[in-house]
């Protein structure tokens, strides 16, 4: 798990207060990064269930992504983060999240794009923010975004509510904002572990030929990426 994704779960719980029981499907810690995959953290007061295909550090019970064992409508918060990619079928993993979420519940989806073959059992997808909107389509309401390059996005964020409300829109436009944000005002700590990973990218970062932006997704608008300007005002040199 990246850091900028566990800022982006951190700025999730705080900005829709997600209650429980959250189920975090593919919680499994990875050597080396049992504390950045640790997100109990920002759900304290909630049930956290941690579940897996196998057992190991965060694991509480163990399950398939894509044929749940828990009864519909019985849960508050399903984190899918950087898990669609090793699944076959994501599509079923998402309509079990679905299944599973209450009527005012929430789903948060996590998925990489420039990233290297990896993890376990296997590797199948990369998605881009159209691909996820399409994945996310019987959630009513979403908000979408990549971060990194713009045309080379380290990563797609994503929260769905099962349910669209008033409630949700307003914190919806604030969760924008605040996403802007936290990576305007910390972006090269936000990029470092988004650009280390190719040399190329960092060299455009120095050279300022990389165009790096917080870009969220809207179908109604032409092409549906939508770069915040705020941020681009900065990412540019004077």
């Amino acid at each position: 798990m990246r850091k900028a994704i566990n800022k982006s779960v951190r700025l999730f719980s705080e900005i829709f207060e997600p209650s429980g029981p959250v189920v975090e499907i593919g919680s499994l810690y990875q050597p080396g990064y049992e504390s950045l995959c640790d997100l109990r953290k920002y759900f304290e007061g909630s049930e956290y269930i941690g579940c897996d295909i196998r057992h190991g550090l965060g694991v509480d019970r163990i399950e398939d992504a894509q044929s749940l064992s828990f009864t519909d409508n019985s849960i508050k918060t399903v984190l899918l983060l950087e898990l669609l990619e090793h699944l076959p079928q994501p599509h079923k993993a998402v309509a079990e999240a679905r299944r599973v979420l209450a009527d005012d519940g929430l789903l948060v989806v996590s998925v990489p794009f420039n990233c290297r073959l990896h993890g376990y059992p296997t590797d199948y997808w990369r998605f881009t923010a159209s691909g996820i909107h399409v994945l996310l389509s019987d959630f009513p309401d979403k908000v979408i975004f990549s971060l990194g390059p713009k045309v080379k996005p380290a990563f797609i964020f994503a929260v769905a509510a099962k349910a669209g409300s008033d409630n949700f829109a307003q914190r919806k436009a604030l969760f924008q904002s605040r996403a802007v944000d936290l990576f305007q005002h910390s972006w090269m700590r936000g990029y470092t572990s988004v650009l280390k990973e190719r040399a190329r990218d960092l060299l455009g970062l120095m050279l300022w030929r990389a165009d790096l932006s917080v870009t969220f997704f809207n179908p109604e608008q032409s092409g549906g990426y939508l770069p915040s300007p705020s941020y681009e005002s900065q990412s540019q040199p004077e």
